[in-house]
């Protein structure tokens, strides 16, 4: 099938949620191809009750100071390709949703138990932001993989976010399907969010100046970093600054995870902390630190060429379930780990022994 984006250029002044009294008539929008008449004529867009067709996008390169609406149920038909189904650029935006409204990406039709491996599946929603932009109060249901990507963007607020994939589980069939990943950014907070779903809650990939607060997280591999994706540019293996605080994460396979992927170039973990994490009913790991991610999987050969410094946990506390449960599990490569200062770190329930190769202070393996 030939996929089509079609580029949509929305200027909306502010106003309130719903569509005001001086809304002209054509900027409420319900048909697709509709869409860019009222972009050439709307200063306040509201779309409602829209199908996207199969193979196209809202592909939105917003002007400054844009506000947008959804309303009702926007779905998006099957098909096969890369996505992603929304895409949002612009500086000073305000984008959200009314009450009641839905973004479908219908994963339920695309998902086969192989996520990105398995047959070709659209990201969801990315966002490429700046300037104060807002995203706020936004439902998204069934991602087909990635729901919310956040790149290329800084000075950034994504709140009131309810992140649903919680029919991927039946048949175990939900595969990558990430809450929010997050690259090449800066000045990023997410917070207030409900993320159900069958991968990372959050996984930082690049960036720095970055706060996640009050997420509740279930069904997923919990608060995490992966770093490592490029052969040569350190600047692209980098996070720094990052804050996860006042959080949740349940029923999960993972409760923190952070890796290193050994068999990228050189790069740099930073000034990470983990403040006041609740954790319940973690399947296999409470604090995973690994600097020995290659393929996709752990090799068991850490390596340090991303070191990991100044990585602290304060009040993380909870409860694992599951017949191989670990606790705390540390595997450092030669020189890859310093300076992490750990308080009030108390995990209960792990059949197995914690398993650490660095010492940690204010914690005992």
């Amino acid at each position: 099938m030939l996929h089509e984006v079609v580029a949509v250029a929305f200027l909306v002044a502010t106003g309130s949620v719903s569509a005001s009294p001086t809304l002209k008539a054509g900027c409420t929008v319900s048909n697709y191809d509709d869409v860019a008449g009222a972009v050439s004529s709307c200063t306040e867009i509201v779309i409602k009750d829209m199908t996207v067709p199969a193979g196209k996008a809202l592909d939105m390169s917003l002007k400054s100071g844009t506000k947008l609406t959804f309303q009702g149920k926007i779905s998006f038909a099957k098909s096969n390709w890369e996505g992603p189904l929304i895409q949002i650029k612009g500086s000073k935006l305000t984008v959200q949703g009314a009450s009641g409204h839905v973004l479908d990406g219908q994963g339920q039709l695309y998902w086969d138990g192989k996520g990105s491996s398995g047959t070709k599946k659209p990201k969801f929603f990315r966002i490429k932001a700046t300037g104060g932009s807002v995203f706020k109060d936004i439902n998204l249901l069934n991602c087909p993989v990635q729901c919310v990507s956040i790149n290329s963007a800084s000075d950034l607020t994504v709140s009131g976010f309810n992140i649903d994939v919680s029919a991927g589980d039946s048949g175990d069939l939900g595969h990558n399907t990430d809450g929010f990943d997050i690259s090449s950014s800066n000045n990023i907070v997410v917070k207030d969010s409900v993320v159900k779903n069958q991968d990372d809650c959050v996984a930082v990939n690049q960036g720095s100046n970055m706060v996640f607060q009050n997420l509740d997280c279930s069904g997923g591999h919990g608060l995490s970093l992966s770093v490592g994706f490029d052969d040569n540019d350190a600047s692209k293996n980098t996070v720094k600054n990052v804050t996860f605080t006042d959080s949740s994460v349940k029923n999960s396979r993972n409760g923190i995870h952070v890796k290193t992927h050994s068999d990228s170039g050189p790069g740099l973990i930073q000034d990470v902390t983990y403040k006041n994490i609740k954790l319940s009913n973690i399947e296999r790991y409470g604090i995973n630190v690994q600097e020995d991610y290659e393929d996709g999987s752990s090799s068991g050969n850490a390596k340090g060429n991303i070191p990991i410094k100044n990585l602290r946990m304060n009040s993380v506390t909870g409860t694992m379930t599951g017949s191989n449960s670990i606790a705390v599990y540390i595997l450092c490569g030669s020189g890859g780990c310093s300076s992490w200062n750990w308080d009030g770190v108390n995990i209960t329930g792990n059949k197995k022994s914690n398993s650490c190769n660095f010492s940690v202070t204010g914690f005992k393996c």
